[in-house]
């Protein structure tokens, strides 16, 4: 250490290029490793961001297409890169759906569905189209009166939510969303809800082909 009355030493070389300890060089090289840490974590981010997005929107382009197959692999890998993605599993949810053609898987394809429409609706509650996913989903299975019950309360969380992605498939109006509670309230033997809610269907988009299918039904 140098005193006070410790004499100056003018050397250009000193001055230019301080020696460190071997202590303080490692400590340098820790900190640059983690400055270096840092950026590739913030590089990262970036590109998974990107290609969540993009995956995800490669996956309903390819279900609005029909293939259900290259939608499924899209979902699920946005799902692996970021598992609170509400859409990725609300996507998944309906693209589950629309596989359920085939009678021998659809119990169990139908309670797959029923799993990632729940947990978009855990990670965003305020998904109107996964609300009413999990309504057609119960709505299909059928087991009891209370997933009629509970398709007509998700429906109704459907009608509060954020209605901001809730036509881009399946469904192109709210007056399809009152023909689905028109129906569950049929298979529940309430014919007079059934009926207001048709009306309410009706009254929306007068031309609504599944209203009108129950009215002549119901009549």
């Amino acid at each position: 250490m140098i005193t006070m009355n410790a004499p100056m030493i003018k050397s250009a070389s000193l001055v230019a290029f301080p020696v460190f300890s071997p202590k303080a060089n490692h400590w340098i090289s820790v900190i640059l490793i983690l400055c270096l840490i840092c950026f590739g974590c913030s590089d990262d981010a970036e590109v998974d961001t990107a290609t969540v997005e993009k995956r995800q929107e490669d996956g309903w382009i390819a279900y609005d297409k029909g293939d259900f197959s290259a939608a499924l692999l899209h979902f699920e890998r946005v799902i692996e890169l970021d598992t609170t993605f509400a859409d990725a599993h609300n996507g998944l949810g309906w693209t589950l759906l629309s596989t359920t053609h085939a009678p021998a898987t659809a119990p169990e394809v139908l309670a797959k569905a029923q799993k990632a429409f729940e947990t978009a609706i855990r990670s965003d509650a305020s998904s109107a189209d996964a609300w009413i996913g999990l309504a057609n989903t119960l709505f299909l299975r059928r087991e009891s009166s209370s997933d009629f019950q509970i398709a007509l309360r998700a429906i109704d969380n459907a009608l509060q939510g954020d209605h901001r992605t809730l036509f881009r498939h399946d469904y192109q109006s709210i007056a399809d969303l009152y023909a689905l509670r028109a129906a569950c309230y049929y298979y529940l033997g309430q014919v007079n809800l059934a009926k207001s809610a048709i009306e309410t269907a009706l009254q929306t988009e007068p031309s609504n082909l599944a209203a009108l299918s129950l009215q002549n039904l119901l009549r």
